[in-house]
């Protein structure tokens, strides 16, 4: 304890960090201490002194060697929000503080010949067990936003089910793999000319789809995205969130992208209307229909151009058309004008490598 108390008064000759800087990546060199660390992150001797004295694994700060690292976050007032602890020869382990409390958990990562590996088995959900399981909030979103084009968490995921992320030293995983009961997805990392890094499947292409511009083939917009237009049957100004297209009754309306049927139902306004999430961001919406594909039902997985429904005039409706919508995080935006992200592929000279590195991977994996 004496070591810790003097430790606190070094504390005011220090540098604080910069304004606004809310994560603090650290390497450890041949004579570094943890408390340096903490310290150059504008953080207090007197909370250090809480941390080392809070569980017994704290001491393991205590111990540190040459390129061990370090990720110290803090929230938007400058206060400690998480430490992660990553040894070169021992597991992760990961410190938050919440409520005055420090709470550890060590994560098993198993070293797999080049290469770390973690697997989140389900016994809930995805971000319930993974969070259990210590992986950071930005990976499981990652996990999400990727794997929601073809999964639907709610329904699709059983007990048992297991995410493996493989890691090669980078902070975001090399691979993220979902095995199921019944079917294998694999994702794995490839970093574009601009520094930006997507997943791909071993094709090399996106999980996500490009999106038709018009879900049917139409004879003309007969009403486009106006924020006031006059409404024929209500006879009032209200907005007109969609785009119309004219077209005979009873043409096939198609899936503008690959999703997951989100609702199938019968509204007043909307009449025969069916809704598609693609992926955790966007909705589709086509309304007025005047029947539904047979077989249709909500958790359906639905491909690109695969048919839905068909053109009708249920609902408020003057005439035969689709209604059509497209629902960004909740948002209505304009079909005519915005652009869906498209479907990416790993460039022709780097396919060789990359699916070579994909299967490396599975097979290290024994997947």
């Amino acid at each position: 304890m004496c070591r810790l108390l003097i430790l606190s008064a070094v504390l005011f000759v220090l540098p604080v960090s910069a304004h606004n800087q809310h994560e603090f990546h650290f390497e450890a060199s041949r004579g570094d201490a943890f408390y340096k660390f903490f310290f150059k992150s504008g953080l207090s001797g007197e909370l250090l002194n809480e941390l080392m004295s809070s569980d017994e694994r704290a001491k393991r700060l205590n111990n540190i060697h040459p390129g061990d690292q370090f990720k110290i976050s803090l929230d938007d007032k400058h206060s400690l929000k998480k430490i992660i602890y990553k040894p070169v020869s021992a597991n992760p382990m990961i410190i938050t503080y919440s409520k005055k409390r420090f709470h550890f958990l060590t994560v098993n990562v198993q070293p797999t010949a080049g290469i770390t590996h973690s697997t989140v088995v389900i016994t809930k959900s995805l971000n319930y067990d993974a969070k259990e399981f210590g992986i950071e909030e930005e990976i499981i979103k990652l996990m999400v936003d990727n794997f929601s084009w073809e999964l639907d968490f709610s329904r699709d995921l059983s007990k048992g089910d297991k995410f493996i992320l493989a890691w090669n030293g980078s902070d975001k995983p090399l691979a993220m793999i979902y095995v199921g009961s019944r079917r294998t997805i694999s994702l794995f990392s490839y970093k574009d000319a601009k520094g930006k890094t997507n997943y791909y499947q071993v094709n090399g292409k996106t999980l996500n789809d490009s999106f038709f511009f018009a879900p049917l083939k139409y004879d003309r917009i007969s009403s486009g995205f106006q924020k006031r237009r006059f409404h024929p049957i209500k006879k009032t100004w209200r907005s007109h969130r969609g785009t119309d297209f004219a077209a005979p009754q009873g043409r096939p309306v198609y899936a503008a992208a690959k999703g997951i049927v989100r609702h199938v139902a019968v509204l007043s306004g909307y009449g025969n209307v069916v809704y598609i999430d693609h992926g955790t961001h966007l909705m589709t919406v086509y309304a007025h229909l005047s029947r539904f594909e047979k077989g249709l039902r909500s958790g359906n997985r639905v491909s690109k151009g695969q048919v839905i429904g068909y053109v009708g005039s249920t609902g408020l409706s003057t005439g035969p058309h689709l209604h059509y919508e497209i629902r960004l995080d909740g948002v209505h935006k304009d079909p005519q004008k915005y652009s869906p992200p498209k479907q990416k592929s790993v460039p022709q000279d780097s396919m060789a490598k990359f699916v070579r590195t994909a299967k490396e991977v599975l097979t290290k994996l024994n997947i």
